[in-house]
């Protein structure tokens, strides 16, 4: 991060063609058109290059923080372009898959969260589709739930808190099994 924050455009170049694809295909998703997912895509790594002091890897992934910026940028713009109404669904099987190079990568991810989403409940995992992959925020889900907006973002994050454990359970798994996953 430091050396895309310095400017180093090699630096730039590793980082877009690792996480543009996953980024592109978020916004694709979320967004409903190609030229809608490029901007996103392309106003996605101007947020990192400015913000990129900000990102801690203590916290978390550089992938998480990218989509996570992605996704915000991708509400934001639903928010705008529709209003305060709940924007139309793209359905995940309407959007192109992510490029080959990274088909593995993007298929043991999804492994991946497929096996968190199963170590929560139903109602839990409803609550994550609806905000991570929908793109609804939390407000909408109170408003569509009949439940207080606290309770909603507290369940989120039980919900995430549970997810991570889970994959932290199963990394150390994988990791004693010697790398092989089931």
């Amino acid at each position: 991060m430091a050396r895309l924050v310095a400017g180093d455009q090699e630096a730039v170049r590793t980082l877009y063609s690792r996480f543009g694809p996953p980024v592109y295909a978020l916004g694709l998703r979320m967004l409903g058109s190609s030229e809608s997912a490029e901007e996103l895509t392309q106003d996605v790594f101007v947020a990192a290059w400015r913000k990129g002091n900000a990102f801690d890897a203590s916290r978390g992934r550089l992938s998480t923080w990218l989509m996570a910026i992605a996704h915000n940028v991708a509400v934001d713009r639903l928010r705008h372009e529709h209003g305060p109404s709940r924007p139309p669904l793209v359905f995940v099987g309407e959007s192109p898959e992510a490029a080959p190079v990274l088909e593995e990568e993007r298929l043991v991810g999804r492994e991946t969260a497929r096996r968190a989403l199963l170590d929560v409940s139903p109602d839990e995992r409803r609550l994550l589709v609806r905000a991570y992959l929908q793109g609804w925020t939390a407000r909408e889900i109170a408003r569509a739930d009949g439940i207080p907006l606290g309770t909603v973002k507290t369940r989120l994050r039980t919900a995430l808190i549970k997810m991570r454990a889970a994959q932290a359970v199963h990394a150390r798994t994988v990791a004693r099994a010697g790398g092989e996953t089931e």
